[in-house]
């Protein structure tokens, strides 16, 4: 769920000034038609995505860790 909150983010935060640089910017005009565009929105917001997602496993990871587990539980045959 992070992650997807970060992705609609990034794609807000990218597709702004995306948009208006091939408006305003004589070189993005005649450099990224509207492939060029999705493709620069969609690669911010995939990346937003996998990052945040991949933080936020690694917390939980940490969270419920070996270390931190009840002592009922530590007692296996793994030391």
């Amino acid at each position: 769920m992070a992650g997807a909150k970060a992705a609609a983010v990034a794609t807000v935060a990218a597709a702004v000034p995306t948009l208006a640089s091939v408006r305003m910017l004589p070189w993005a005009k005649a450099h990224l038609n509207p492939a060029g565009q999705a493709l620069i929105i969609s690669t911010v917001a995939g990346m937003a995505y996998f990052i945040v997602a991949d933080k936020t496993i690694l917390s939980m990871a940490r969270k419920h860790s070996f270390q931190d587990a009840p002592e009922h539980l530590k007692k296996t045959s793994y030391h």
